[in-house]
């Protein structure tokens, strides 16, 4: 059977994505939890680490988020495809001039005008084959995809755009800025053999043989019409939902999804993203409830969960509260809208540093503030 530790520095580096846990925890927790052959669900799926380690234990796997860029890895982890073949499609894809007359410039200051002419192009033919495509074309055209939006921003060698961060699409102003004062220029590279290094390094261990499942992009609240067909019949999920106050994804993947052809306002407008406890719990008892519903009988959910820093101001006074985002998860799975019985808790530490963890702390960037994550199993 193959191991998280194999995969972690692969197939799940595709693209990196603030809040991504290592794949050894649902890898764990799978194990651990789950039964052989039992479906998993991750209604927040993300980038697809659960639905990775659904598939390195052999276990079907669906999964649900709102974020396109997000849908598009997790699928990926889920096709039977190999190097060689996506390889072959990569060599295949047109190059020549992409037309760049439509491009915003917050967009063009991250590219050199020839790369950016060869992401057109190879974008357009990504998306004609992942919608209209034969099934082989369509699966290695989702892969690629995929290992596109892992390389379109960073800072390795075959990393499209100015250096960057990986993980979230840095603000333009600051980029701009920053590359005039330290004498930096936008790269001038070849898409496909960026594309080839990208393929090499995710595929360096073949993946074991693919699992019954599929990812749609849709909000966890309708699981029951995304797949009806798993309506009591999930022997687990495995999610982290989002935290209060503390998302930012949309805005952090802007340039993915400008590279899709998506409005930034409508997918932010998709997300549980709120300031309000109240309206945040409202939001996760709705989701909730509709996961419990997919639950078999004794079926288990287990739930990630970081503290999160919460101010607020009243009478001209700011006030800043620490939220245990796990216990009011646990909260809402127990109460009668959900109906689930908590049946294990536990608390660890996450060491700071990293930007993601800095945003749930309330820091300014440079602090190591440890994160408190709380983990909870509940059952039906």
């Amino acid at each position: 059977m193959p191991t998280a530790d194999r995969y972690d520095h692969s197939m799940q580096e595709m693209m990196a994505r603030t809040g991504s846990f290592p794949l050894h925890v649902p890898y764990g927790l799978v194990r651990r939890f789950g039964r052989p052959g039992g479906v998993v669900l991750d209604p927040f799926c993300g980038k697809g680490t659960s639905i990775l380690a659904a598939r390195l234990l052999g276990r079907p796997a669906y999964g649900l988020d709102v974020a396109p860029e997000a849908v598009i890895c997790s699928r990926a982890k889920l096709l039977a495809t190999d190097v060689r073949a996506v390889e072959s499609y990569i060599r295949r894809l047109p190059t020549d001039d992409g037309d760049c007359a439509d491009v915003p410039d917050e967009v063009r200051i991250f590219f050199h005008p020839a790369t950016l002419s060869q992401i057109l192009s190879v974008r357009d033919a990504l998306l004609h084959d992942v919608d209209l495509g034969r099934r082989a074309t369509r699966s290695c055209a989702t892969v690629a995809l995929g290992l596109l939006l892992g390389i379109l921003h960073g800072h390795a060698s075959y990393s499209l755009s100015l250096p960057s961060s990986h993980a979230y699409s840095m603000s333009p102003q600051y980029v701009q800025r920053y590359s005039q004062e330290h004498g930096l220029t936008a790269p001038l590279r070849s898409v496909q053999e960026c594309l080839l290094a990208k393929a090499a390094r995710c595929f360096r261990d073949p993946l074991p043989p693919s699992v019954a499942g599929d990812v749609m992009e849709a909000p966890a609240a309708a699981v029951a019409t995304a797949f009806p067909e798993l309506t009591g019949r999930v022997d687990l999920v495995v999610t982290s939902p989002p935290y209060l106050a503390a998302q930012t994804y949309a805005k952090d993947n802007r340039l993915r999804l400008w590279l899709l052809n998506r409005s930034y306002p409508t997918i932010r407008a998709q997300y549980i993203q709120t300031q309000s406890i109240d309206r945040y719990r409202d939001l996760l008892t709705e989701a909730f409830a509709a996961i419990a519903k997919a639950l078999r009988r004794s079926g288990k959910l287990v739930c990630i969960a970081g503290d999160v820093r919460h101010t607020t101001t009243s009478k001209g006074e700011r006030r800043t509260d620490v939220i245990r985002t796990g216990d009011l998860l646990a909260d809402i799975c127990r109460s009668r809208q959900v109906g689930l019985r908590i049946t294990h808790r536990s608390v660890h530490r996450v060491v700071g540093g990293r930007r993601y963890l800095n945003a749930l702390a309330n820091s300014n960037g440079h602090s190591q503030r440890d994160m408190v994550e709380r983990v909870f199993v509940a059952e039906r």
